[in-house]
Parts: C-alpha cells; sequence; structure tokens
C-alpha cells in the first residue's frame, strides 16, 4: 500500500517520469539557484532557453543531479499550484489544509526531499539544520487555518533545497582548489545569475535597476564612480561635426593650428 502511494506521489503530484530522468534532468531547474525559485522567476527562465546552467561549479554530475531533484521537488511542494494574495501555494501548502492527517503528510513529504538531498552524503550538522526546518514547519501547521498560511509561507522544502545548494556550493570550491583549476563564474549566486545577458535582472522582461545600470555602462553610456559626494562624471566626447538645417554637414569650429615659424617674413 505505501509503494502505490509513492508512486502515486512522485508519478501524479511531482511529475516524475523517465522523461525527465525522475526528476533528475530539468533544463528549468538547472537554470535556476534555489534562492531564485519564485514562480515569476521559473517563468522568465522558461522562456529563456540560452540561460546558462544556474548550478555551483566543480560538482560532479551525480550531485548536480541530485541538486536538480530537490530544487525541482521544494518548487513541485512550495509553490506550483496557484498564487492567493500575492503567496504561492503547492501541494504541500494544499494538503496541509486536511484536518488531522494534511500535517503528518506533509511532513512525510518534506522527509522525500530530505532523503533526496542525503543520496550526496550530507554531514549530520546539514542533515540536522534540514530536519529542523521540518519541525518548525509542523508546529505551524498545527494552527488551524492561520498556520496553515504560515506554513505555505514558510517553505521548509525550499529552504532545505537552499541549504544543500549552499553545502553544495562550498564543496565545489574545494574541489576547485585541490584541482588547481580558476574557479569559473557561479551563476548559482544571485548577482552572478542575473548579470547574464539573457536576463540582466528581469523577471517578466522588466530589468532591476542594479543591472540595468551595469548593462549601460558596459555599453559605454555617462555613469558615475566613486561613492558618496565624491563621484567623478564620465561624458561621451563631443560631436566632430554636426548637421545643418539644410542636410549639410558642418565641421566643428576647431581653431585652427598655428603654422610653423619656418618662412616667416619679416
Amino acid at each position: 500500500m505505501a509503494n502505490l502511494i509513492g508512486k502515486f506521489v512522485v508519478k501524479k503530484l511531482l511529475k516524475e517520469t523517465a522523461e525527465n530522468k525522475f526528476g533528475k534532468k530539468d533544463g528549468l531547474f538547472e537554470r535556476t539557484p534555489a534562492t531564485r525559485m519564485n514562480h515569476k522567476t521559473i517563468k522568465f527562465t522558461s522562456n529563456r532557453k540560452k540561460l546558462r546552467k544556474a548550478l555551483p561549479p566543480g560538482l560532479s554530475e551525480a550531485e548536480q543531479e541530485v541538486l536538480v531533484k530537490v530544487k525541482r521537488r521544494a518548487y513541485m511542494l512550495d509553490m506550483s499550484l496557484f498564487s492567493l494574495c500575492g503567496l504561492r501555494f503547492g501541494w504541500s501548502s494544499v494538503i496541509g489544509f486536511i484536518p488531522a492527517i494534511g500535517d503528518v503528510i506533509d511532513v512525510l513529504l518534506a522527509l522525500m526531499v530530505v532523503r533526496t538531498a542525503s543520496e550526496v552524503s550530507l554531514p549530520p550538522s546539514v542533515r540536522s539544520k534540514m530536519v529542523f526546518n521540518i519541525i518548525i514547519d509542523f508546529f505551524i501547521g498545527l494552527v488551524p487555518f492561520l498556520g496553515d498560511i504560515a506554513d505555505a509561507a514558510y517553505k521548509c522544502n525550499t529552504r532545505n533545497a537552499i541549504v544543500l545548494e549552499e553545502y553544495l556550493r562550498d564543496r565545489g570550491q574545494e574541489n576547485i582548489r585541490k584541482s588547481g583549476m580558476v574557479a569559473p563564474p557561479d551563476l548559482s549566486l544571485p548577482e552572478e545569475y542575473e548579470q547574464q545577458p539573457e536576463f540582466y535582472g528581469a523577471v517578466g522582461g522588466i530589468p532591476s535597476a542594479e543591472a540595468s545600470q551595469t548593462r549601460f555602462h558596459q555599453q559605454g553610456g555617462m555613469g558615475t564612480t566613486g561613492s558618496g559626494s565624491a563621484q567623478t562624471q564620465h561624458h561621451p566626447p563631443p560631436p566632430t561635426h554636426m548637421r545643418g538645417t539644410n542636410g549639410a554637414d558642418l565641421e566643428a569650429q576647431v581653431p585652427p593650428k598655428p603654422k610653423s615659424g619656418k618662412g616667416r617674413s619679416r
């Protein structure tokens, strides 16, 4: 019976099939950091196929697959269904509304995510942090209705996906140091992720102010450097010619260079 329920959850709720290697191969979650798994970013990323993988560098193929599967499960459980008053709900949030057994099922689903994360041999400290998030989530959900709303806002599965990503990032950096190679950009970091040409900090096509300013500087526009009141203005060079009202080009009024003194009459 438990085996049948597990297969139903994996296939119907989490939509893990042979096509996506049972959750381990999903381009959408390969290109989205755990810290950016909100619905707007996911929707934006799905339309930007050219975004590079947002996975910490230095990881093995197996570690990358586990991270993708954990992020995918966290999104399905925490945010995949609908939005209400700006708050995203997933399967875990909805199941928590079921009286009595809802919170128990919610815990079992969250432990399933931790079990998947443990496939990369997590140290006890990281596993304890994940279990602690589940315990907080469980006690919040015990409060009728308001607790279930707070439970949907807490999103323990997404928190645990971020914990796993941070731990694997440190592991990947250690692997790179041991190999003596130069570390490539880490696109799992939000500041690196949002500097991609296809992204520029955009969600729904609207760039953030910081990313827009960075892009403006890179394209040679005016800007300021420095901090506080001590700032230096950078202006584009003046044009060497301009166009008159009749359409003819008018040369800029540049004073002529003085001629050499040789051959001058006294």
